[in-house]
């Protein structure tokens, strides 16, 4: 089995419409470190990964081939296979992340799991990706 040879995630890469409002979005409204960007991909710092390959969040142009070498004809978020992309937060700034929101005018919605006591916050960015924010709630 491979389970227990995977150390993490690497990357969750979305394909995207318009790179530059993408980009302006993960970089300037959510504050990811940018690592590289171009019209054809775009890759942010996420966290330390493990043995030198860091947690990415990558945008790639819609025109970038598969690694199988297929091209997509169009994006459409309502018909993806993407659930969405969850990000880990500490418990302490849960309140200052949804102040923040509010401050940018970013639309979000909460929701409490308390069955692994996890509280999130859910967003999307401009071409209607969910992207959540999680922590652990020992106190849930």
């Amino acid at each position: 089995m491979l389970g227990n040879k995977i150390k993490g995630f690497g990357e969750i890469v979305l394909r995207v419409n318009d790179m530059g409002l993408m980009m302006n979005f993960y970089q300037n409204c959510l504050g990811l470190e940018l690592i590289r960007g171009s019209e054809e991909y775009t890759f942010f710092k996420i966290a330390e990964g493990y043995g030198g390959h860091n947690q990415i969040l990558a945008l790639f142009a819609k025109t970038n081939l598969t690694a199988f070498g297929i091209e997509l004809e169009r994006i459409e978020p309502n018909h993806s296979s993407l659930h969405h992309v969850a990000l880990e937060i500490d418990v302490k700034d849960y309140e200052e992340i949804i102040d923040l929101l509010k401050k940018q005018n970013i639309d979000f919605v909460t929701e409490v799991f308390e069955w692994v006591k996890w509280k999130s916050i859910f967003i999307k960015d401009p071409e209607l990706n969910v992207v959540e924010f999680v922590c652990y709630d020992s106190n849930l």
